[in-house]
């Protein structure tokens, strides 16, 4: 990949993890100049991806803003593990470290759930929204500021923080105008980075300079109507979401944008997880019991999902799906979202009994790819870390159709 010329529009990027956004804005035409991140593991990764680029290893807490280089777009994505509840909870989580041990082989719990909440973790990692804001003022007071400002979070970032408005302000008070869109990457399709096999609900963000045309951030996903054929997606939301910040058939759907047939709902065209999955990986028989030195067998749990996915699909693989609530799903279909702990999805493929399953975790590889990371991307680290640098990130496809709005208006 390539820095910053004179004809690529200059970005930097805070919280660069696994150079997901990075990825997708360079795809879009953006010429990365900077990156910062407190993990060794992801400076490491920028450095392999983007020859050239500057970087920094350090808190984004403590960063002197004064640093960064010129650019036209400040990209960042702050912390958003406490944004993220897991079922129904509304307390904040405290942040997994880069370091915790993560056990690839399986879990019946979801991480997310179990993590034991504290405030002053919510505060702190909070705080990280608060240094995008410090960046744009830092580079409005050197007198060359950002044309635009752009992340994505969960959409709990909007509707759970309490100081979402006063930062929203914040940018105001800069002369920023506020942009907001919620969309789940399945339903994004960035050109030649796809569409991200794999559901994950996201609010995006972009604040820009007033006096710049506004992007367009509705998602218009390629959609089948029953009626008119093929379509391009209108989102309708209920009418109590008056936030237009949730998660697609939750908090709205897509419809047919022709009136003639009612603007009748439409789904959106999905790509599946077959395509990601690398069949020459050895996979163990479920009577062999977990990978290790020692004999430890799957949890009652795990054999229970894979013993009704094998009823379900026949002999057809599927994925058994480690956390709460979920059994199975068809390869035929997206995966749930790719989480830093990587121990949701088990591929299962049938034998003529269920000790004879074989079965393993989804690789490193097959997780980035349903992020939509090229296999040319190269990630720094153990097993572990870049295991969390993929479950962290943006996922290209997504930044690069941010991305796309964003230089249309540049």
């Amino acid at each position: 990949m390539t820095t910053a010329t004179d004809t690529l529009i200059p970005s930097n990027h805070l919280f660069s993890g696994g150079c997901g956004d990075m990825v997708g804005f360079a795809n879009a035409g953006f010429g990365p100049r900077f990156a910062a991140n407190h993990a060794p593991p992801a400076i490491a990764t920028a450095k392999a991806n983007f020859p050239g680029i500057r970087t920094r290893l350090e808190n984004i807490n403590g960063l002197d803003m004064r640093r960064l280089p010129r650019a036209r777009v400040l990209v960042g994505s702050p912390i958003c593990t406490e944004s993220s509840p897991s079922g129904g909870r509304a307390t904040p989580k405290s942040q997994l470290s880069l370091d915790d041990a993560v056990d690839d082989s399986e879990t019946d719990e979801d991480p997310e759930e179990d993590e034991k909440s504290t405030p002053a973790a919510w505060s702190r990692t909070r705080a990280t929204a608060w240094d995008l804001l410090r960046a744009a003022e830092v580079a409005m007071v050197a007198g060359h500021p950002y044309d635009v400002i752009a992340g994505e979070n969960v959409p709990g970032f909007r509707t759970r923080w309490l100081l979402f408005d006063a930062w929203v302000r914040g940018f105001g008070d800069l002369t920023y105008m506020p942009f907001l869109a919620s969309a789940d990457a399945a339903h994004l399709d960035a050109g030649d980075l796809g569409q991200a096999p794999q559901h994950r609900n996201r609010l995006l963000f972009a604040f820009v300079r007033k006096g710049l045309p506004a992007p367009d951030l509705r998602p218009r996903p390629l959609s089948t109507c029953s009626h008119c054929g093929p379509v391009r997606g209108v989102q309708r939301w209920e009418t109590q979401s008056r936030r237009r910040v949730g998660t697609y058939g939750t908090s709205y759907i897509y419809v047919c944008p022709n009136r003639r047939c009612g603007h009748r709902e439409v789904k959106p065209v999905l790509r599946p997880i077959r395509d990601s999955i690398d069949w020459s990986l050895p996979a163990r028989r479920i009577s062999a019991g977990k990978p290790g030195k020692t004999f430890r067998p799957y949890a009652p749990e795990t054999v229970r999902k894979v013993d009704l996915g094998r009823a379900r699909f026949g002999g057809e693989p599927f994925i058994a799906i480690l956390r709460n609530h979920c059994v199975a799903q068809s390869l035929d279909q997206p995966i749930g979202t790719v989480t830093a702990a990587g121990t949701h999805h088990m591929l299962v493929i049938p034998g003529d009994s269920l000790g004879d399953c074989r079965v393993r975790m989804l690789s490193v590889r097959e997780r980035a790819r349903a992020q939509t990371f090229p296999d040319s991307h190269y990630l720094q680290g153990n097993a572990t870390e870049q295991t969390r640098l993929v479950g962290n990130a943006v996922p290209p496809a997504v930044g690069s159709w941010l991305a796309q709005r964003i230089a249309a208006v540049l």
